[in-house]
């Protein structure tokens, strides 16, 4: 055995039960001879087989996981090679903090963990899919791949759109979170595509194996139905249902007692309160719970903007642009009197240029200053 050879690294191939014959003899020899090889071998044995969370995490890892783990904990730290020697001595030393390391980095990157079974122990402000079962994703990376815990549904994350591979039979319900500040996609089981904006939800399962496809949506979306014959779409609102055959329509949810659904081909027939409505292409229905259902043309450009990152605003109050800044820019913004509230803004925002130059524009144009405080930008 060659002194540059990492003996803790073998340790962790002997856990794994990834030695062969020969090397392991070598490893139980040194072990036997070497009191601080012995050492860090019985550390390594208590850390991961003496929590129980960890020995179910350690077991269904494979040995490839935790040497990739293993190395891109060495491309990290860069470490030179150490002597036989003193290597031992650093394990020694370490072995309870490396082992937390080693096992920290290869549950990281095991290609079907559970990222957390609890929503306070999601990464902050990153797009998650929850799993009916608790399992947790984080979609925030590029060109990535989960495979869910019973390995029967594999989750490709590519340029901010999920798509699944999943039996059409698995009909439990997944929510897709989508907080202030970002934008995803995903398609679904039959082909439809929903296109999320910030600050939404959207609850939906991995096959559709019924006579109907049902989702439900707060906050705001794009969704394109693909046509199924004999199985209607319907999206759920807190005040509205919408169902449709094939079409392409915006939803605009983000209160739970008024909704905006924009047809932009195809039909569909808006329900709410004790209202119905079927809507033709170019026609937007407007639902508050005070008003009812109310039916107008639209304007095709200003609604769907939002794809873009555009937003167009027309004599709109300050008040009810304020809380789309936020979801945009996750900002918390407060005006300092009610009469800046009422201020009406006509313009367009881009949501690439950040919010600085729209607040410009809103001191040079209403005269509507604003300052920075504890992380709150007021304006006055």
């Amino acid at each position: 055995m060659s002194e540059s050879n990492d003996i803790y690294e073998l340790l962790l191939m002997k856990l794994t039960g990834s030695l062969d014959r020969n090397q392991e003899a070598e490893v139980d020899a040194l072990i036997k001879k070497d009191p601080s090889v012995a050492d860090v071998w019985k550390n390594l044995q208590d850390f991961f087989q003496n929590n129980e969370q960890r020995r179910k995490d350690f077991e269904s890892m494979s040995a490839n996981d935790i040497m990739q783990g293993v190395m891109e904990r060495r491309e990290y730290y860069k470490t030179k090679p150490f002597p036989l020697r003193k290597l031992l001595l650093a394990a020694a030393a370490v072995a309870g903090l490396g082992a937390f390391m080693i096992y920290f980095v290869s549950k990281t990157n095991h290609p079907s963990k559970v990222l957390a079974g609890h929503h306070k122990d999601v990464p902050l402000k990153s797009v998650y899919l929850q799993l009916e079962n608790g399992e947790i994703f984080d979609l925030s990376g590029n060109e990535t791949h989960y495979n869910t815990e019973d390995e029967k549904v594999t989750l490709n994350i590519n340029n901010n759109t999920l798509t699944f591979n999943a039996d059409r039979n698995n009909s439990g319900l997944n929510k897709l979170v989508v907080p202030h500040g970002k934008a995803y996609a995903v398609k679904l089981a039959d082909g439809s595509e929903i296109h999320m904006n910030a600050g939404s939800t959207l609850t939906f399962p991995f096959g559709f194996n019924g006579d109907a496809r049902e989702i439900s949506l707060t906050g705001e979306a794009y969704v394109k139905v693909a046509t199924a014959a004999g199985q209607p779409f319907t999206v759920h609102t807190p005040a509205a249902t919408i169902q449709v055959l094939g079409t392409e329509f915006n939803v605009n949810a983000y209160h739970a007692d008024n909704a905006a659904v924009s047809l932009v081909q195809g039909a569909v027939k808006v329900s709410a309160g004790k209202q119905e409505v079927v809507l033709k292409p170019g026609v937007q229905a407007d639902y508050t719970s005070q008003n009812g259902i109310n039916t107008r043309p639209f304007d095709k450009n200003n609604v769907l903007s939002w794809l873009e990152g555009k937003y167009s605003f027309n004599e709109t109050p300050l008040r009810d642009i304020i809380p789309i800044l936020e979801r945009l820019y996750d900002v918390k913004i407060v005006p300092d009197n009610p009469g800046v509230a009422d201020k009406t803004f006509t313009g367009q925002l881009t949501k690439a240029e950040g919010i600085g130059p729209f607040l410009k524009m809103l001191k040079v144009i209403r005269v509507a200053d604003y300052y920075y405080n504890n992380d709150t930008i007021h304006i006055q």
